[in-house]
């Protein structure tokens, strides 16, 4: 009796039997398959085909299937030789790498300007210069969808996170513009070229790419524009105008993956201020919001209120027998992105049913006028400054005016 495996045509006609038998049996046991039945038999014909020798490459090229439920034990088939012949050659098919023109997602991203930076930096870069953030309040979660962006090299696509502009108001002198974001391999190298083509000095640094454009085009204003990126897709750009600071784009780096939490995401609504809620315990209020907003009170005589602060962010707690009665927040905003700085045009626009709200003096005078509008059970009233023009406070509480006084 010959004991010699089969090769040649002899083993072509073997594998096609045990292919069919295969084929078969899958018909005969599963009348009405499932969609990820396919797969299963496709598996285990690539096995026999290979044979022992070429099993571990089938492995490699046949992928991993999550099932629904445990599939039948197979009945065992003869044993395949262990090397096949030229007439049946193994194609070795790669596994399929991932796109180089495709960022990396993060889990999470920063959703607060100020929690980019520990609180001895932001002091030291922007010292009291009020901050605006857009988006005013996002998720850190979704990614939002990239989009054409300007920048000094031309235009690029990129998803765009969040993006913090210190500047004073009513002046366009002294300014600084972080922008942080992510986008794809490909963006970004076509970003490089384009900073290039306009002067820009690229090289490697601080973990990635950092390219440099100095901005000579105006004699009055000593600009710059610095931007980085990194192989995770993550970017950031830096625009300064008379606006110096030293490392500013390493603390900014080191924001990108810190946990630091901060509380410029809180909202002024009608129920309070971020954690800081009309009725609850003064006391709960203090522990929390402490570590994030250290309180100084200072020489502040009256027990029943108290100042929390840090850089240009201010929060006045108002308590009454060990509960909160009022909220006064200046560089926070409500949900519709409105607080200091806005103007009472963009005030109107965003609250159509605003309303003045009687003050302490002349009020038909703009000075220091209070404007309102209804959220819940409470109205959030807005104070503007000597000209009536712009918000320099908000606040929220059982009496829609603040008090006229906190410590007199």
């Amino acid at each position: 009796m010959n004991t010699e495996p089969p090769t040649g045509d002899d083993l072509q006609r073997m594998l096609v039997s045990m292919k069919q038998t295969v084929l078969d049996r899958a018909e005969e046991r599963h009348p009405e398959p499932r969609r990820h039945r396919s797969r299963i038999v496709i598996a285990t014909v690539a096995l026999l085909a290979l044979g022992t020798a070429g099993g571990a490459v089938a492995l490699a090229v046949v992928p991993q299937v999550q099932q629904a439920a445990p599939a039948p034990s197979p009945t065992a088939e003869p044993s395949v030789p262990a090397s096949t012949p030229a007439s049946a050659p193994v194609v070795d098919t790669p596994a399929p790498k991932p796109s180089a023109s495709s960022a990396a997602a993060p889990s999470r991203y920063p959703d607060d300007c100020r929690a980019l930076y520990s609180d001895a930096d932001r002091q030291r870069f922007f010292g009291a210069t009020p901050l605006a953030q857009t988006p005013a309040h996002p998720d850190g979660t979704t990614v939002p969808a990239p989009a054409s962006t300007t920048y000094s090299g031309g235009t690029w696509t990129a998803a765009t996170w969040l993006a913090c502009d210190w500047a004073q108001p009513r002046t366009d002198v002294g300014s600084v513009h972080v922008t942080i974001g992510s986008a794809s391999a490909t963006a970004l190298a076509e970003r490089e070229d384009g900073l290039r083509a306009a002067g820009a000095d690229c090289a490697p640094g601080d973990g990635g790419t950092v390219c440099r454009l100095p901005d000579a085009a105006d004699p009055d204003f000593v600009g710059a524009e610095t931007s980085w990126w990194d192989s995770d897709g993550r970017w950031i750009t830096i625009d300064q105008v008379n606006f110096p600071t030293s490392g500013l784009l390493p603390a900014t780096i080191a924001g990108l993956s810190s946990d630091r939490v901060g509380p410029g995401s809180w909202v002024v609504s009608g129920a309070g201020v971020g954690p800081i809620t009309i009725g609850s315990s003064y006391q709960d209020v203090v522990d929390e919001v402490e570590p994030v907003l250290p309180q100084t009170n200072g020489a502040c005589p009256n027990p029943n209120v108290g100042f929390f602060d840090s850089g240009d962010l201010h929060v006045i707690v108002v308590q009454a027998g060990g509960k909160v009665v009022g909220v006064d927040a200046s560089g926070l905003t409500t949900a519709a992105g409105m607080g200091r700085g806005n103007s009472i045009d963009q005030l109107r626009a965003a609250y159509p049913d605003l309303t003045r709200t009687p003050g302490y003096g002349d009020d038909s005078s703009p000075a220091f006028a209070y404007w309102s509008v209804r959220d819940g059970d409470r109205s959030v009233t807005f104070e503007m400054d000597e000209g009536g023009e712009l918000v320099t406070g908000v606040w929220v509480g059982d009496d829609p005016r603040p008090p006229y006084e906190y410590c007199g």
